[in-house]
C-alpha cells in the first residue's frame, strides 16, 4: 500500500471449434444450444475425453488436465491446448464456475450488497498472520493471534463487534487465476468469505497493490466478482501503484463498465496515490492517477469511487502537503488531496474516499495522529464522502519502532485498536 514503493460468445467458440489446418473453416456445426456439463473446477483432475462448462460454454478435453481454465486454455483439436469447444450451452449442468476455479457463490451467493452511507473498512493485509495452514484470516493486532471473523473467539465477536466492513487485500494476477499472497482464489475464497458473509460484516474485494498488480478485462470481472459474491460484498477496489500498463488500466474501466450492469449494487473503487499540494497549484494525482480518472470520466462506468492514497507524501514543502511547521500535517493534508482532486477533475465528494496510513507512515516525521481521525472524519460527514478506510488493520497496535512497520503503528503511546475505535466512534 506505499505509493512511493508501492467471452466470449457461442459463434466465436463454434467457428474456433471448426476451423482445421490450412486455416479453412470445416462445416460449421449447428449452433442449437445443448445442456451445460458440470461446471469445471480448477482442482479436479479431467482426463481425455471429459467435459466440463463454463460460462455458457460447454469444453471437452483433449488429454490429461488440471488446473488449465478452458476459457483460456482451448482451441481446435491440434492447436496444442487442453480443452476444445464443444460449442454453447443453456441450463444447469452443475453450474457456472468462474475461471480459476472454486464456486461462483463460496458464501450463501447472490448478486452482492450495496453499500449504505459513507463506509468505513480498514484494509487487511490478509498475508499478515495468516493460517497458512487453513487459509483463514487471523490477526494479531490485540496480542494474541485469533480469527478475524468466524469463531466465538474472533476479532469482531469479542473486541471490535461494531466493525461492520473490512478491505480485503490483495488479489493479484489476472482474474481468473488471480491469487492472494500465494494462495489459490478458490483456496482463500471457500476459506474467508462464508465467514464473513455469516458474521454480518461487509467486505471490499482489493485488487494489485503496492507489491503485485491485477489485470481483468470483458465479462472476466464479472465472473472474478461471482467467486466472492455474497450480500455482504460491497465493492471491488483496485489499488493501481505498479505493472499495470496504459492498456490495463483502460481495460479494468472498461470491465468495470460492463460488470455493473450485472452488478447494479456493486461500487468500483480505483485507489491511487496522491500528493495534497497547498501552494495553489492544485497538485495531486501522478500520470498513472491522471489517466486512470480520464478513462473513468470517459467511460460509461457510474458506479465508481476514486479512493485516494493520503500517505507518504515525501518532502515536507507546501508542493506535497499542508504545512504544520516543517512536517506534513496529515489530516488536513488528507482534506487538501480532496480538494484538488475536486478541483481539477470535477469529481463530486459522494465519489470520494481516503486511506491514510496510520500511526507512522513511510516517511518516518509523518505520523497520522489520532486528532487526525477526528479532523477528517469531521469532514467526511460535513462534506458526504463515500469512505474512509484505514491503512491497515494489523497496525493497529503499539510498538517501539521508528519507522513504518506492516504489524504495528510505531506509536507506542497508543492501545490497540486505538485508530480503528476513533474512527468507529467519530463516524457513528
Amino acid at each position: 500500500m506505499n505509493q512511493n514503493t508501492r467471452v466470449r460468445s457461442g459463434l466465436v467458440a463454434a467457428i474456433a471449434a471448426v476451423i482445421v489446418a490450412g486455416g479453412s473453416l470445416a462445416a460449421a456445426p449447428a449452433l442449437a444450444a445443448t445442456t451445460c456439463a458440470t461446471a469445471w473446477s480448477a482442482g479436479t483432475v479431467y482426463n481425455g475425453g471429459a467435459t466440463v462448462s463454463e460460462n455458457g460454454t460447454n469444453y471437452t478435453a483433449n488429454w490429461w488436465t488440471q488446473g488449465d481454465d478452458p476459457a483460456t486454455h482451448s482451441g481446435a483439436t491440434g492447436s496444442g491446448q487442453p480443452w476444445t469447444s464443444a460449442g454453447a450451452c443453456t441450463g444447469s449442468g452443475g453450474g457456472t464456475t468462474p475461471p480459476g476455479g472454486g464456486t461462483t457463490t463460496p458464501g450463501t451467493g447472490g448478486s452482492g450488497g450495496t453499500a449504505k452511507g459513507l463506509v468505513f473498512s480498514p484494509y487487511k493485509d490478509i498475508t499478515v498472520n495468516l493460517d497458512w495452514n487453513t487459509n483463514v484470516m487471523n490477526t494479531a493486532v490485540t496480542g494474541t493471534r485469533i480469527p478475524v471473523v468466524g469463531s466465538s473467539n474472533s476479532l469482531v465477536s469479542t473486541r471490535e463487534p461494531g466493525l461492520k466492513a473490512i478491505t480485503l487485500a490483495f488479489a493479484t494476477g489476472t482474474c481468473g487465476s488471480e491469487n492472494w499472497g500465494g494462495v489459490a482464489a478458490d483456496a482463500f475464497a471457500n476459506a474467508n468469505i462464508p465467514k464473513l458473509d455469516a458474521a454480518g460484516v461487509d467486505y471490499i474485494v482489493s485488487t494489485g497493490g503496492a507489491a503485485g498488480s491485477f489485470k481483468c478485462s470483458g465479462a472476466a470481472l464479472q465472473s472474478f466478482i461471482a467467486r466472492y459474491a455474497t450480500p455482504h460484498m460491497i465493492g471491488v477496489d483496485f489499488d493501481i501503484e505498479s505493472g499495470q500498463s496504459a492498456t490495463d488500466v483502460q481495460n479494468l474501466v472498461s470491465a468495470a463498465a460492463l460488470a455493473q450492469a450485472k452488478y447494479p449494487g456493486m461500487r468500483f473503487s480505483f485507489t491511487l496515490a496522491t500528493l495534497a499540494a497547498s501552494d495553489g497549484s492544485y497538485g495531486g494525482l501522478n500520470s498513472t492517477g491522471d489517466a486512470t480518472v480520464k478513462a473513468i470520466k470517459a467511460s460509461t462506468l457510474t458506479n465508481y469511487t476514486i479512493n485516494l492514497m493520503t500517505m507518504d507524501f515525501g518532502r515536507a514543502t507546501a508542493a506535497n502537503c499542508v504545512l504544520s511547521g516543517s512536517t506534513c500535517q496529515m489530516g488536513k493534508s488528507a482534506i487538501q488531496a480532496v480538494t484538488n482532486l475536486q478541483h481539477t477533475y470535477g469529481i463530486a465528494s459522494s465519489k470520494i474516499e481516503v486511506t491514510p496510513m496510520i500511526g507512522v507512515n513511510d516517511t518516518t516525521d509523518e505520523v497520522f495522529t489520532l486528532a487526525d481521525v477526528d479532523t477528517l472524519s469531521a469532514y467526511a460527514k460535513a462534506n458526504g464522502l463515500a469512505g474512509i478506510h484505514s491503512w491497515s488493520l494489523d497496525r493497529d497496535t503499539p510498538c517501539a519502532s521508528t519507522t513504518a512497520s506492516p504489524t504495528c503503528s510505531s506509536v507506542p503511546s497508543a492501545p490497540a485498536l486505538a485508530w480503528t475505535d476513533r474512527f468507529l466512534a467519530d463516524l457513528r
